[in-house]
């Protein structure tokens, strides 16, 4: 346990530098690429790093000669080197004639058996050293000391040797006599005790014998009768009133109890209707919102659809009236012409008449398959709840036959076992009376046997007698015939009991026979093989000579279970089969929601075709209109008939230019054509479009309703909490009850005792209080007792209620105190290498209880503060009262134990920071990065990430506020064990680094969390961490401060990353991040909108470039391990050992107060 850990690891260090999977930044440029000045540089420093690490260890080889040659001995050269070496120095030092040499502490060691008492108490270990060699060698010219060595001639080490050995010699002797005399001691006390107790038992047999008689024997045992029945008859009476008493309480305590469970479950029952109603409002407001948020998109969607199809009928209607306008002032055309266009357009009436009769047709024919399937589909429902029907039927006659069999059964059991009840009771009155008999006539053969015995006695002694003496022998024969009758009745009673016996096994073996018959009943009635091979009926016929038919009902539990499992597989199968019917049902209901999204699209289908027919209606009204214009330019063409004769040989050219212009607009007519056939093709990819977006549109509903599963799981997370509080604030209300108990309790005991003080102070006593030393008396036999139930076990929630904090502590002291002033240093020694032992055998029995390592680290440094308080040095009296400064110790410096005690609370405490941050590292991950505090901020995923499947299910999902709550757990125990302020600042601090670390740690190895929403996030639940320092007024702990490099992260991936000025703002904001951390956030950095913009490789660049400068580490990851120093701060106890008083609960009843 006290072995020495190696140092820690310098701060944000780890064992494991990760580095990213590409290159930050592409060695383009020429000041990038590796010289030979570089790489030289970098051996150079892997070689000083491998010296630095190791302990050099030197062999010096001395040269025969500078030139390396074989066969050559340079005496000069080696002479030098063996100066420089030294060897020439020790070679003068031992030709001085001081050839051995000892190191003052070696010297000290090896011959302290020579040391008197008075020169071990001397602290200096070289004054000791030339005090021991003064005494045993006379001649000082023998030896001389040195700064760091004592020297001696030759053989005064030997003389030395040879006093140590004598020495050894006399302790050995001395040792073997006492030893060999306690050994010879003990036998000798051994074989006395025993011919005490020889003899003891051998005077007693004597005056036995000497005063026992038949008349006193019977007195004795007449006396013996009569306390026994009376006896007998008080213990019945107190027994009886103790019964009834029992049963009262009983009564009361089960009423209590009956109504606290019908109270509560009525509680249970009503929240759970008031959350059914909640539920159901919320879902319902939830859903309508939804749906308005729906049908709004679809109305601005139609709006728009219509308004473009709007504007491109208007666009198509300016343009036949621009070329209606062409026509008309053109004046020309031919007739012919116009009637093609109107057989044409006759045609196109007709090819529209045919379009709108087969989509009547096809609408028709939908129809009849919608009202097919729907017939199918009802027909499907009826077969299933006909199918449901039968089941619930055949379950409920499988529940009636099973409750009517299992009635039976017990019915049966419980008369057989009514019955056996009764003729074992029977039985048993009937033995015990016939033991009584046997009882009683043992006795009186007993009684005769005295007589006779003693009438044989009387015969030998008094012959003279003769007369009387043959009366008697007579009277004896008679008692002898009676005997012989009480043997012949005794063979009766034992006939009557084997016949009693045989009577009972006859009646197990009908039972046997009717459990064998109410089995295979059972079994026939159910035609499984499992069951009867199951349930053999071995198992019934194996039954105890004892006469208990316990394996009978063992058997008819076996066929009860057996049965149960039966009616539950046929169950299982039922509920199968109904679930591949439901299946079934919800896959059809599935198709015909296929078909009529398909029965949709084609009705779409048949309304575009309508408003195409009602837009070539509306065009065909226009016809009039066209061929009233064509009457009126067939009157201006009669009337220039006369002007076209005459100018017949001007207009040919025209008529030519006419005739061109007429294919073009047959051209034109062409090319409409071909734009009527683009546009139908337009319209099918609009309608394959709006597919697309319908399912879309379903997509985003079923993610409304996984969001609004997840909303309703954390809605049963909020309701777990709220009952766990609810339970929580029960447990502090009784312990609030139990508080002002105690203090009520307190209350009546200062009422008592000023009762009692005022009593004195009337009667004028003369002595007064008794005054306390502020010390406990105990045996050393009672050590381990003591360390037992103070130490080992002892519980924390028993203590820490209303004691003062480090009771154990004080108490421990306060008999430290008692072996100080006894001036006893084995007890002193005893006492305390058992309390330290005690506390670490309970830390190593609780490695993981928090709880346990809170309470004796507190205690521990309670300890520690006492024996510094106490210990007589001023450093540690400046604050202590007079009466304190009176209770020092005064025989026994305890400095030595303080260094063990600070050593053994350094290992708790590091123990106490390992279990605190195993409790709470499943929580951060989730509390400070997952978790959304700020609702609605980080809700959208990043677009190219699967979403990761969590490791912990939504139920088990962990919140800010289960990190606060944590917090606040190991806060509160640590203030309720009475820790020291200033220790719990350094485990807060501890703990706030490992949170940030943690969270800094996930953040880099996780993409998808570096954006800037999530920054925000980071942001607040700093706060939180924050604002809770506040409440608990830990702002002074610099717990703060560890949280600086999470909070610049979080301040990186908020702020804006594309000028300069955004570089070096970086580089002068984040000082806490590394240059590696900073490069490899802004390169994880993942934009969620799409108003977000990835960080550029140049932005990176000029970052790195600034960042060059500084000398920060090459790791990424933070050490997680590291452990900051803890230091143990001096604060002296505020209560008087004299008014400390301890309590019942923690039995030590064997110590004394003085």
């Amino acid at each position: 346990f006290f072995q020495e850990s190696a140092a820690p690891p310098p701060p944000f260090r780890s064992a494991i530098t990760v580095k990213s999977a590409k290159p930050v930044i592409k060695p383009n440029n020429k000041q990038f690429r590796t010289t030979v000045g570089n790489k030289f540089r970098s051996s150079l420093y892997l070689l000083m790093e491998t010296l630095n690490a190791t302990t050099p260890h030197y062999v010096r080889c001395i040269k025969p000669n500078d030139d390396k040659l074989p066969f050559e001995f340079d005496s000069r050269r080696i002479a030098q080197q063996l100066r420089a070496c030294g060897v020439l120095e020790t070679i003068r030092i031992s030709a001085q004639s001081y050839p051995s040499r000892w190191t003052y502490t070696e010297f000290y060691c090896r011959y302290g058996v020579l040391m008197t008492k008075q020169e071990l108490s001397f602290r200096d270990k070289k004054e000791v050293c030339k005090v021991v060699l003064h005494r045993l060698i006379q001649d000082s010219n023998q030896y001389q000391f040195g700064k760091t060595k004592i020297f001696f001639r030759a053989g005064q080490v030997a003389y030395l040797e040879k006093l140590r050995l004598d020495k050894l010699r006399q302790s050995c002797v001395v040792i073997q006599k006492h030893i060999r005399g306690w050994l010879q001691r003990k036998k000798f006390l051994r074989e006395r005790q025993a011919a005490l107790t020889i003899q003891q038992y051998f005077r007693g047999q004597q005056t036995v014998r000497k005063a026992v008689t038949a008349t006193a024997l019977k007195e004795a045992w007449a006396a013996i009768i009569i306390q026994k029945y009376c006896r007998g008859y008080l213990v019945r009476s107190l027994y009886q009133l103790i019964r009834v008493a029992a049963i009262t309480i009983q009564a009361y305590t089960r009423g209590l109890l009956a109504r606290r469970r019908y109270r509560k479950m009525l509680e249970e029952h009503k929240a759970v209707i008031l959350q059914k109603y909640a539920r159901a409002w919320l879902a319902r407001r939830r859903f309508q919102s939804i749906r308005r948020f729906v049908l709004n998109i679809q109305l601005t969607y139609r709006v728009q659809h219509l308004q473009k199809k709007l504007e491109d009928q208007n666009k198509e209607n300016h343009g036949l009236v621009e070329k209606l306008t062409s026509v008309a002032a053109l004046r020309a055309g031919d007739t012919e012409k116009i009637q093609k266009l109107e057989s044409e357009l006759d045609k196109a009436a007709a090819h529209r008449h045919s379009y709108e009769e087969k989509g009547k047709k096809y609408k028709a024919a939908m129809e009849e398959k919608l009202a097919k399937l729907q017939k199918h589909n009802s027909e499907l429902e009826i077969q299933k709840e006909q199918i449901e029907l039968q089941l619930q039927e055949k379950t409920e006659e499988l529940k009636e036959k099973m409750d009517d069999l299992t009635k039976q059964l017990f019915d049966d059991v419980q008369k057989e076992q009514e019955q056996r009840i009764l003729l074992e009771k029977s039985f048993e009155l009937k033995t015990q009376d016939y033991e009584k008999q046997i009882w009683s006539l043992k006795e009186d053969i007993q009684a005769l046997r005295a007589e006779k015995t003693h009438l044989q006695h009387q015969l030998e002694e008094e012959r003279v007698t003769s007369d009387g003496l043959k009366g008697e022998v007579a009277q004896l024969r008679k008692q002898a015939k009676t005997i012989s009758e009480f043997e012949k009745e005794i063979e009766l009673l034992q006939t009557q009991k084997i016949d009693v016996e045989k009577h009972v096994q006859s009646q197990k073996r009908e039972m046997r026979e009717k459990m064998s018959e109410i089995t295979k009943q059972l079994l026939e009635s159910y035609d499984i093989e499992d069951v009867r091979s199951r349930l053999s009926l071995e198992d019934l016929e194996h039954l105890n000579e004892d006469g208990e038919l316990w394996f009978a009902y063992e058997g008819l539990k076996k066929a009860t279970h057996v049965l149960e499992s039966h009616f539950q597989s046929q169950k299982d199968s039922y509920e199968k089969e109904i679930e591949a019917l439901n299946f079934k049902v919800v896959h059809l209901s599935q198709e015909i929601n296929h078909l009529q999204k398909l029965f949709r699209e084609e009705t779409d289908i048949n309304e575009s075709i309508r408003h195409e027919v009602t837009r070539l209606t509306s065009e065909n009204m226009m016809i009039p209109d066209f061929k009233q214009q064509i009457s009126e330019l067939e009157k201006q063409k009669h009337d220039l008939e006369i002007r076209l004769n005459e100018q017949t040989e001007s207009m040919k050219g025209r008529l030519e230019e006419l005739s061109n212009q007429l294919n073009r607009n047959r051209e034109e007519e062409g090319t409409q054509r071909k734009t009527l056939e683009a546009q139908n093709e337009i319209h099918t990819k609009e309608k394959e479009k709006l597919i697309s977006k319908i399912q879309e549109m379903q997509e985003a509903s079923e993610h409304l309703k996984k969001r609004f599963e997840t909303e309703s799981e954390v809605r049963s997370t909020f309701r777990q909490e709220a009952s766990r509080l609810t339970m929580e604030n029960r447990d502090l209300e009784e312990e609030l009850d139990m508080k002002d108990r105690v203090i009520k309790k307190l209350q009546d005991q200062v009422k008592t005792l000023t009762k009692t003080i005022e009593k004195g102070n009337d009667g004028h006593l003369s002595s007064g209080p008794r005054e306390y030393l502020g010390m406990l008396e105990y045996k050393t036999e009672d050590e381990d007792k003591l360390i037992q139930n103070l130490i080992l076990d002892l519980k924390p929630r028993g203590v820490v209620v209303n004691m003062i904090p480090g009771l154990p502590a004080h108490i421990l002291f306060m008999c430290v105190r008692y072996a100080d002033s006894r001036n006893d240093a084995g007890m002193v020694k005893s006492l305390m290498n058992s309390t330290i032992n005690g506390i670490k055998q309970v830390v190593k029995e609780h490695v993981n209880d928090f709880e346990m390592l809170s309470f004796w680290l507190s205690n521990t440094c309670h300890f520690l503060n006492c024996l510094k308080q106490y210990s007589g040095e001023e450093e540690f009296m400046k604050l202590n009262s007079p009466h304190q400064n009176k209770n020092c110790l005064n025989n026994f410096d305890l400095s030595e134990y303080r260094q063990i005690l600070s050593d053994v609370a350094i290992r708790i405490y590091h123990q106490f920071i390992v279990v605190m941050e195993n409790n709470i590292q499943p929580i951060i991950v989730q509390g400070m990065l997952e978790y959304e505090s700020l609702q609605g901020i980080s809700g959208l995923k990043p677009t190219g990430f699967r979403k990761r499947s969590s490791s912990i299910d939504d139920t088990d999902a962990y919140t800010m506020t289960s990190v606060l709550q944590q917090l606040s757990y190991f806060y509160s125990t640590m203030c309720q064990n009475g820790l020291d302020p200033e220790l719990v600042r350094q485990a807060v601090k501890q703990l706030f680094f490992f949170i940030g670390a943690v969270t800094l740690n996930s953040l880099f190895l996780r993409k998808d969390m570096c954006s800037c929403r999530k920054g925000m996030q980071i942001r607040c639940n700093i706060s939180y961490l924050e604002e809770w320092l506040k409440d608990k007024n830990l702002q002074n702990s610099l717990a703060k401060e560890t949280l600086e490099p999470l909070s610049q992260a979080a301040w990186l991936l908020q702020v804006k990353k594309t000028t300069d000025s955004d570089a070096k703002e970086i580089y002068e904001r984040c000082t806490s991040l590394s240059a590696v951390q900073i490069i490899k956030i802004l390169n994880s950095y993942t934009p969620i909108d799409d108003f977000e913009k990835r960080v550029t490789p140049s932005f990176v660049r000029k970052v790195q470039a600034l960042l060059n400068n500084r000398a920060d580490s090459s790791q990424l990851m933070l050490d997680t391990k590291y452990l900051f120093q803890v230091t143990f701060p001096f604060t002296p106890s505020p209560h008087a050992l004299e008014m400390i008083q301890i309590p019942s609960s923690f039995k030590l009843g064997f110590l004394n107060r003085l």
